[in-house]
């Protein structure tokens, strides 16, 4: 019998806001997590833990990581990338509604968090985030480009 894949689930939130510029995203500038460091991601991530659901894990991500508040029904599915090389499904959601103003709680974590025009990113942004942009603007929901450029297929 074939070995069953088995897969993390992490949880990222495109954190968005109008104004007079037109649309901009939060992100964060990774540090010392041993993954991308030095490069932007989005606003706030993290693993699903033990009896949350994916929304529950956004909003409680959003509160330990960049202070705000988030409510489950704000948030809207973005797109689920299968992150095949790295055990992935990662789920993105986005929402512009929250309580609070955006700041780093976990410093040790997280040199810069600002906001940007989602049409003009930072060069050291990681290439998924300006993946998961261009899904938002498509309205794709699903992306395995992960999986289907794996070289051993």
């Amino acid at each position: 019998m074939a070995e069953r894949y088995q897969t993390k689930v992490a949880i990222f939130l495109v954190l968005t806001r109008e104004n007079e510029n037109g649309k901009e995203i939060l992100l964060q500038e990774r540090c010392n997590t041993g993954y991308m460091d030095g490069k932007y991601d989005t606003a706030c991530s993290g693993h699903v833990e033990k009896g949350e659901s994916l929304t529950m894990a956004v909003c409680r991500e959003a509160k330990e990581e960049i202070g705000l508040t988030i409510h489950e029904k704000d948030l809207q599915l973005v797109c689920v990338i299968h992150a095949y090389q790295e055990d992935y499904l990662n789920v993105y959601f986005t929402t512009d509604t929250y309580q609070g103003t955006p700041s780093i709680m976990e410093p040790n974590k997280c040199d810069n968090l600002q906001w940007f025009p989602i049409q003009q990113l930072p060069s050291n942004t990681i290439p998924r985030v300006r993946n998961v942009i261009t899904c938002m603007s498509e309205k794709a929901f699903y992306d395995d480009a992960d999986f289907t450029h794996h070289k051993d297929l």
